[in-house]
């Protein structure tokens, strides 16, 4: 009897150990993304934007899936602007879809069919789905949970914008370069520098994805205690007026 309790213990052990073992398992490649509904926006105009991300629980493996049966949206056109290239792991806010201020309890369902599984995610205008500055900064990381401030509660997010004329006109084989400007409010302040903060990034691309470079621009005067301590000589590209911001420090 007592050889059988033992070995019923050992089998039990063993079981419970396996479970654990597959409970934790991550995997590089094989599995499928997963929409997600982050929440919703308000328009000034009374309209409303439903921001949706994903979840790809590959580690490594970025998957694909055209619009169409297997990527849609619904209602409307089957094409509102989701993505149809998946990176790995969790991508939050990644696109927005604009619905009427009528749009009451109405739901807007964006199914995905990746690696043979189909899941969807349902966007509504419920309460406790509302977005703001804060719970983006949160669920991204900017801030601790439960951590806010003055300057935290008056940071916005940083703005992005082409330099030169929108309408481009290139040749296949040729390559194009973009020119962005992008520029952030400096809140919350860091290390006690103030001042506006803006970076450019340049988007050369003759095949394939383009590959970004970004370039700081630094303040081109500094005052230390009310008196100019320095002129810095800083190399722009062309397109782009030099930036003059002054700080303290």
């Amino acid at each position: 009897m007592s050889v059988v309790v033992r070995f019923g213990f050992v089998a039990l052990a063993v079981l419970v150990t396996c479970q654990q073992v597959n409970a934790q398992l991550s995997y590089q490649t094989g599995l499928n993304a997963t929409p997600a509904y982050e929440g919703w926006e308000s328009n000034e105009d009374g309209s409303f934007n439903l921001v949706f991300g994903y979840m790809n629980r590959n580690w490594l493996e970025e998957l694909d899936a055209r619009v169409g049966p297997d990527n849609n949206i619904s209602p409307g056109p089957a094409d509102q602007g989701q993505p149809t290239h998946f990176l790995p792991r969790r991508n939050r806010y990644v696109f927005k879809v604009r619905v009427p201020a009528d749009f009451g309890d109405q739901e807007l369902v964006w199914t995905l069919t990746t690696n043979g599984k189909t899941q969807a995610a349902y966007g509504t205008l419920r309460l406790d789905y509302k977005l703001d500055y804060m719970v983006i900064a949160s669920e991204t990381g900017a801030i601790g949970p439960g951590v806010t401030s003055e300057a935290s509660r008056a940071n916005t997010p940083p703005t992005i914008t082409l330099v030169g004329d929108p309408v481009r006109r290139a040749s296949v084989g040729q390559p194009v370069t973009l020119v962005a400007r992008i520029t952030d409010d400096d809140l919350p302040r860091v290390g006690g520098i103030r001042g506006r903060s803006s970076s450019v990034m340049r988007a050369t691309s003759v095949t394939g994805c383009p590959t970004l470079t970004l370039r700081t621009e630094f303040p081109t005067r500094v005052m230390v205690g009310g008196v100019l301590a320095r002129d810095s000589s800083v190399v722009k590209p062309a397109p782009i007026d030099p930036v003059s911001d002054m700080i303290t420090m």
